[in-house]
């Protein structure tokens, strides 16, 4: 299934929440995340593995049907826990998996390949465990729209900035500008190039929402779809950035008018405000008004 399958999903925010932590775990649900990325990975110590693939088989069975979309997050392919990790994940049942230090496409076709037969072995329809590729390398960048292509089960492309940071030698911060700015515009277009949702990387200081603002707001004006998360205080602030507000709302219905207008006059182009309205530009306009009705704006 692509991203514009799915285009009534919301995926303004994607909050990471270790899996080792019961506390957070019974939280989750409550914190009102677009998506909840429940982690194995780098949130889990590595004594604390097992224990947390255990809570995950424990805790997400149990979650009501809601408007969450629940993503577990594999340690890597390459790495001694993924065995464990896969075959925890799909008995836990999410609805998708988040594949972190993705670099080639033949890694997204190995474990596509994986679930094909885990899903007949377990019974499921062909195709229903659902992926997201988490990009964090130069490496993993430069390969991006090969990976974007890899699989049908892809429903998006992450940005690891820090891990991207220490691959490229780097103090990892805001990714407002600079080689940061260039990967989030590379991500993008690789992402929706293959019809697939970009996802933003993380805002480190929990204790700068001017600075997650601005960040978010660049990120929607670049093509981003939402924004990894790692603390609730953030949700609120990514999810006003990615929401349509009442004003742009209203341009995109006056543009429309104008361009039914324009269509009933036999024109095909027309001009609002000064600006050349045509077929792209109302496509445009649809979409920002599809995805209000949404999320309700």
């Amino acid at each position: 299934m692509s991203a514009g399958d799915e285009a009534l999903r919301l995926r303004r925010s994607f909050l990471f929440v270790p899996a080792s932590d019961e506390r957070k775990l019974a939280k989750a649900s409550t914190l009102q995340a677009d998506a909840v990325i429940l982690d194995l990975e780098d949130g889990v110590a590595t004594a604390r593995k097992a224990e947390a693939r255990a809570l995950l088989q424990r805790f997400l069975p149990a979650q009501p049907v809601t408007g969450i979309e629940w993503l577990v997050r594999l340690n890597a392919v390459d790495t001694p826990y993924f065995e464990a990790d896969l075959e925890a994940a799909l008995r836990a049942g999410p609805h998708a998996l988040v594949l972190p230090k993705i670099e080639s496409a033949d890694v997204l076709r190995q474990v596509d390949d994986r679930l094909t037969a885990a899903e007949h072995t377990l019974g499921r329809s062909p195709g229903s465990v659902r992926l997201f590729a988490l990009v964090e390398s130069a490496r993993g960048l430069l390969a991006a729209g090969e990976v974007a292509a890899a699989s049908p089960r892809l429903q998006g492309l992450m940005l690891g900035h820090v891990d991207l940071c220490a691959d490229l030698g780097i103090t990892a911060g805001p990714a407002g500008s600079g080689i940061l700015l260039h990967a989030r515009c590379l991500l993008v277009l690789a992402a929706r190039a293959a019809g697939l949702d970009a996802v933003d990387t993380i805002y480190l200081n929990v204790k700068d929402p001017e600075g997650l603002r601005a960040e978010a707001q660049q990120a929607v004006g670049l093509g981003f779809a939402g924004k990894l998360a790692i603390h609730p205080g953030q949700l609120p602030i990514l999810h006003a950035a990615f929401t349509p507000d009442a004003d742009r709302v209203a341009r995109a219905e006056r543009i429309l008018e104008a361009w039914r207008q324009a269509q009933a006059e036999g024109r095909g182009v027309c001009a609002l405000d000064g600006l050349l309205i045509e077929r792209p530009v109302v496509e445009a306009e649809r979409r920002v008004l599809r995805r209000a009705r949404c999320l309700g704006a």
